[in-house]
């Protein structure tokens, strides 16, 4: 399955991919999936087989790219997820896709842009759902060397509170469905990252679920990308999600759009 690649800006990072289901398995559901990397690495293109696999179970997925740190540093990703999300979901709609029903998908750095996309800025309600596999909601406290080093190069001596979604959330917040994926053995974001997001959202009445990958699957990379490439029946974390997803359907409250 080969996707179809879009510019949305003239900088070489700021393109999306969009993979199609074959029609006779589409589920009518977007999803927006966005790599990880530390917000120093990656692409799209790196993670084709994550799009691949969402396009397989029925969903339409689109990928956006961003800017990299160090040359870029943040908001630049988050403007460019913002923009990139945008266009995608427009060009959906161009081709003939109802796009209204759309989840965010991230993974580790993704998973802080994706929570950010979801619950703040000019897309904040936009979405039927977000699922954040091993997200960054936080960088301070005790979190690991990890984090620490790469959300210090993110922010360069910014704001620190403005690129962590642990303290966007508020009473404000659109009330917009979360699943949280994260893992106990996470030594890249730490497991108390994800606790923290979840207990803050469900104190403001978001709808969230924690779900736990199982034990010798719950490293970083084992859950927050691994999980993509094995089956279903026997990955507990590739199965949440996608039992999640198929929990959407139907949810006519949760459609962008309708009063």
């Amino acid at each position: 399955m080969t996707p179809r690649k879009l510019p949305y800006g003239p900088d070489p990072a700021q393109y999306f991919l969009d993979f199609a289901p074959a029609p006779e398995k589409d589920r009518g559901l977007v999803v927006v999936y966005l790599h990880g990397g530390g917000w120093d690495k990656g692409s799209p293109a790196f993670f084709t087989f994550i799009g691949q696999r969402l396009a397989r179970e029925g969903y339409r997925c689109v990928m956006p790219g961003y800017r990299l740190v160090p040359k870029f540093r943040f908001p630049a990703q988050l403007e460019d997820v913002t923009a990139g999300t945008k266009a995608a979901l427009a060009h959906l709609e161009g081709q003939g896709v109802d796009a209204r029903r759309a989840v965010v998908v991230g993974s580790s750095a993704g998973g802080q842009l994706g929570a950010l996309l979801c619950y703040t800025g000019e897309l904040a309600g936009r979405f039927s759902g977000f699922v954040g596999l091993g997200g960054a909601y936080r960088f301070d406290g005790e979190v690991p060397l990890s984090l620490n080093v790469l959300s210090r190069r993110l922010l360069n001596g910014g704001d620190p509170r403005a690129a962590q979604p642990y303290y966007l959330l508020d009473e404000h917040s659109p009330k917009t469905l979360m699943l949280l994926i994260h893992g106990l053995e996470d030594g890249v974001v730490g497991f108390p990252c994800g606790m923290d997001f979840y207990r803050r959202a469900l104190s403001l009445n978001i709808p969230a679920t924690l779900y736990l990958p199982e034990t010798g699957k719950d490293s970083h990379s084992d859950y927050v990308v691994g999980c993509f490439l094995e089956k279903r029946e026997t990955c507990g974390t590739l199965n949440a999600l996608l039992t999640w997803l198929e929990g959407l359907k139907g949810r006519k409250e949760k459609t962008y759009g309708d009063p």
